[in-house]
């Protein structure tokens, strides 16, 4: 069987050194890739793939599908590679290249350039792109704004009802944010089109008993805890707050929803005068207000008065305080939320390693910038995967500390 498969791989090659056509070669070197992978060869794919990603050639649904296949074979970084060529092939105008791009970028706790592909490929599609509107409401709900996810899930099931992870994500976000029963109504209306499914009853089971909480204690009312994106299965996780409050969150949410930042801000102030200037989803939410405002300070007081409190809860806050005081050029502050982001959120997103590097570059640190590379290209190798613009930077990095002066050494 061995030498079969061998055999199969050689016919294969010779017909690609041979073909004369460009879409046929094409076509035999995806036959090749696949081979390669059923027989267990999947770094030799990968190889095949980058080689083929590398070729000058129009061709923007086959750069497309090896972004897909990359994907699939954990090449993450190729990936992104071959889905911009596909997209400026076709001169910025390919959502679905667009929005598989948005998901990568997604995963690798890329958010700011994710943001920009998923609402490019929602533009481009007039806001009927399903699946595009699915993930802007996963990156919504990684940055803690649970109004937005919201809002995202709802169009995603107006536009495909039958989409079960819209449903889910969307009932948990209802019962986390403070409204059980209409999650646990999003549910019955699913399964009742769709048929019940495990992680469905799963999820009615949570909330289910968040409800009856509620129902025993009508004065209180639970409100999302911003998290990183949670797992369909995982437990609910409310706050308790009255039901005044809650409303004025609603109205704040609604206000910032629609681009009316500076009425966003003043329910926001309200909510927290009411709480003696602290109350989680108010002072993550008004600090994205605050940032679209342009108000930097308020919102770094913001974010610090969550981070004192609540940083292991809201590790977000750290990442934008960060990204925040990176503006001002306040490298120090900067380097030290980006790290305390780094250990708040572990191994789940390792792009804060980059930030890490970048900033510890910029302030003179090379070697600091160093280990932070090394430690990210640790993280990609254990995953079987090595980003080759980061083995660039490793040895430009590797390069500016072999030159620099020796600590104490007097300059010649």
């Amino acid at each position: 069987a061995e030498a079969k498969g061998l055999n199969r791989l050689d016919t294969l090659r010779a017909q690609i050194e041979d073909a004369k056509d460009e879409r046929e070669r094409a076509r035999l070197r995806r036959m090749l890739v696949d081979y390669l992978v059923s027989l267990d060869q999947k770094h030799e794919a990968v190889t095949e793939l980058r080689s083929m990603m590398r070729e000058e050639r129009f061709d923007p649904v086959g750069f497309y599908n090896i972004g897909n296949a990359l994907v699939r074979l954990d090449d993450a970084n190729t990936a992104i590679d071959a889905y911009r060529k596909a997209i400026s092939q076709r001169h910025g105008n390919y959502a679905r290249a667009l929005n598989n791009l948005g998901v990568v970028l997604l995963r690798q706790g890329r958010w700011d350039e994710a943001q920009e592909a998923l609402a490019n490929a929602l533009r481009q599609e007039n806001y009927r792109y399903a699946e595009a509107s699915y993930n802007l409401g996963r990156l919504y709900a990684a940055r803690g704004e649970a109004d937005l996810a919201i809002a995202e899930w709802r169009r995603t099931l107006s536009i495909q009802p039958d989409h079960s992870d819209a449903a889910l994500a969307l009932a948990r976000a209802y019962a986390e944010d403070g409204s059980p029963q209409r999650g646990l109504q999003v549910l019955d209306q699913f399964t009742q089109r769709s048929g019940p499914g495990n992680a469905f009853t799963v999820a009615r089971q949570q909330i289910s008993r968040e409800a009856s909480t509620i129902e025993a204690d009508r004065t209180n009312i639970k409100v999302f805890k911003a998290t990183t994106e949670a797992k369909s299965t995982s437990a609910l996780r409310p706050l308790s707050v009255d039901a005044q409050t809650y409303e004025l969150l609603q109205r704040a949410r609604a206000a910032r929803e629609g681009g009316r930042f500076e009425e966003a801000v003043g329910f926001y102030r309200r909510v927290l005068e009411g709480h003696k200037g602290f109350f989680p989803p108010a002072n993550l939410e008004m600090s994205y207000a605050l940032i679209n405002l342009k108000r930097t300070d308020e919102a770094i007081a913001t974010l610090s008065a969550l981070t004192s409190k609540e940083g292991a809860r809201y590790p977000v806050a750290y990442y934008h305080l960060a990204r925040l005081y990176e503006s001002q050029g306040r490298m120090s502050l900067a380097e030290q939320n980006y790290n305390q982001a780094l250990v708040s959120y572990g191994d789940t997103n390792p792009q804060l390693l980059l930030d890490l590097s970048r900033i510890r570059e910029q302030s003179g640190n090379i070697a600091g910038a160093l280990a932070a590379l090394e430690t990210y290209l640790r993280a990609n190798e254990q995953q079987g995967r090595t980003p080759d613009w980061a083995n660039a930077q490793l040895t430009r990095l590797r390069q500016k500390l072999a030159a620099a002066p020796a600590p104490g050494a007097a300059p010649k």
